[in-house]
């Protein structure tokens, strides 16, 4: 089942899903970005088109990847859900400096886990909405810092304790490696771990790896412009044998806070409409594009025993 904003779904109610998208971002730092920084009428008004135009193109379900302090308002979700007919999932989890509140700094592993553990089982606040996954992130690099290292350990306890899988912002091989190396010594489950903007590892061992130990890979920025390479990409992921643990998206929306009417908002739906036909007309298996964003999708988010 998939933990959406309106309650728990199938996999024949999720139909396709876009799994790394965004709805509402707002990079203010030290965690104060808050509700009154931003008019939540405005940001339905702004956002609403672009999630019909999404359903009109075949999509059921779309994950909304801010995490708290960069954007996450369930509120907003569950108006759009409800108004746009599709469905809409939340998160719990913090994203990485300097988008932290200080206290993040200060308190231990374990109490970490228990504010994203109590959100899993209360819901956020008195929002009456669930989270359906954990979103953390890793500094950008080659190594973990202790402040990253701390959400990933809370990451992986909260994920034990709730079934919750994990998305995770990372850029490129070698910080994706040293968190690899942690989850395999702490012997974690890393089918519950999905590693997002994977394109930006670039190196078929990595990729084999990661897929090996039973992670997901998240190909996303999927946007016009980069068809080409991420065809190649594909293809290219599709001969070294990682096919069936990969995803698809594009990371796209993003009303900005701070930003007139949100900024330049970027479209959902090209994925299908513009994307899915290019990349079949260069070769690839239209049925396993669809299992990217149905099977696999619903897979990898779906919430553990």
């Amino acid at each position: 089942m998939l933990q959406t904003v309106s309650g728990p779904i199938t996999a024949q109610e999720a139909g396709r899903i876009l799994e790394h998208e965004h709805v509402l971002v707002g990079f203010v730092e030290d965690g104060k970005l808050t509700p009154e920084l931003y008019n939540r009428d405005e940001v339905v008004t702004s956002i609403l088109p672009f999630l019909l135009k999404l359903a009109e193109a075949g999509c059921g379900t779309m994950v909304d990847c801010a995490p708290e302090y960069l954007g996450r308002d369930p509120y907003i979700l569950r108006r759009l859900s409800e108004l746009a007919g599709i469905h809409l999932i939340t998160n719990t989890g913090f994203y990485k400096k300097p988008y932290l509140p200080s206290f993040v700094y200060e308190i231990s592993e374990r109490d970490l886990a228990d504010i994203w553990t109590r959100e899993a089982l209360d819901g956020i606040g008195e929002s009456g909405v669930y989270p359906g996954f954990i979103k953390i992130a890793l500094n950008d690099g080659t190594a973990i810092d202790d402040t990253q290292l701390k959400i990933l350990l809370a990451a992986m306890r909260t994920s034990l304790e709730t079934g919750l899988p994990i998305q995770c912002h990372t850029i490129g091989p070698d910080i994706a490696l040293h968190a690899y190396e942690i989850m395999k010594r702490a012997h974690f489950d890393q089918e519950r771990f999905i590693w997002i903007h994977a394109q930006t590892f670039k190196d078929t061992v990595v990729y084999e790896r990661l897929a090996e130990a039973g992670g997901w890979i998240s190909i996303d920025s999927i946007m016009k412009g980069t068809y080409g390479e991420h065809v190649d990409l594909l293809a290219q992921l599709l001969d070294c044998g990682v096919g069936n643990r990969l995803l698809l998206s594009q990371d796209t929306g993003w009303y900005n806070v701070g930003q007139h009417k949100g900024g330049n908002l970027r479209p959902y739906h090209h994925l299908f409409t513009d994307f899915f036909p290019a990349a079949a007309a260069s070769g690839l298996d239209p049925h396993w594009l669809e299992q990217c964003v149905t099977s696999h999708a619903f897979q990898a988010m779906s919430r553990r025993a």
